[in-house]
């Protein structure tokens, strides 16, 4: 089974943290009208696809028509470190973290969905691979399956997705390599419609669908927990 890595992004395509080769064999699904201004910023494959929703959807169903594993990438990631739970720490190249990741879930049957730890801090990740737990949409793995992103919300859509998988399978997370995104002081991306109305509004919405597997995280304001 071959990979593809798509760039979820809008509103950053002069501030991307990718260097010229990745820029060529990434794939952008940008907001609709910024194609032009990815592919002036050296980006080659770009699609205007939209809302995030509608972006991440599209990836999938670009991807899974080729039967290939769909990576979906945040365009906000600052570096990679190994965890030093398990080995000696140290900064690793994104594509080397990725084709680690990658060659594993292909060996794995019946899961669908492979992510990474939520935070960057080792003391959340101490053991290398955990059972539905999770999978933050700033690094996703996926297999070709037919479900699919909920239109409905605009954020907290990996909570969602991450449920959906899990009903339907095993989900797992992997844990040799630890992320840093730069969530929410970027501008652009998610960041620009992040408010507490909109953050309340989804919360909202996937409590109703998922009752008491969502919970609300007395020790952040705007976060749940699965």
């Amino acid at each position: 089974m071959n990979h593809k890595v798509y760039v979820i992004s809008a509103n950053r395509y002069n501030d991307l943290p990718f260097n010229d080769e990745q820029k060529e064999k990434y794939i952008f699904c940008v907001k609709n009208g910024q194609k032009k201004l990815y592919e002036q910023n050296g980006c080659k494959e770009v699609y205007n696809t939209g809302n995030l929703m509608d972006s991440r959807n599209f990836a999938l169903e670009h991807s899974f028509k080729n039967n290939s594993i769909c990576i979906q990438l945040s365009d906000d990631i600052k570096k990679v470190t190994t965890n030093k739970n398990f080995v000696k720490k140290r900064t690793v190249p994104l594509d080397e973290a990725i084709e680690d990741i990658v060659g594993k879930f292909k060996k794995i049957n019946g899961v669908y969905l492979m992510g990474v730890p939520p935070t960057d801090n080792f003391f959340f990740a101490n053991k290398i691979v955990v059972e539905n737990k999770f999978c933050i949409g700033d690094m996703l793995f996926v297999k070709p399956n037919e479900l699919r992103f909920d239109n409905q919300l605009t954020l907290k859509e990996d909570y969602d997705f991450t449920l959906q998988h899990i009903q339907k399978a095993k989900v797992l997370r992997y844990q040799k390599y630890l992320f840093t995104f730069q969530h929410y002081s970027n501008a652009g991306g998610a960041v620009d419609i992040r408010n507490d109305k909109e953050e309340q509004k989804n919360i909202m919405i996937l409590k109703s669908k998922w009752g008491d597997k969502i919970k609300l995280n007395t020790k952040r304001k705007n976060e749940i927990l699965i």
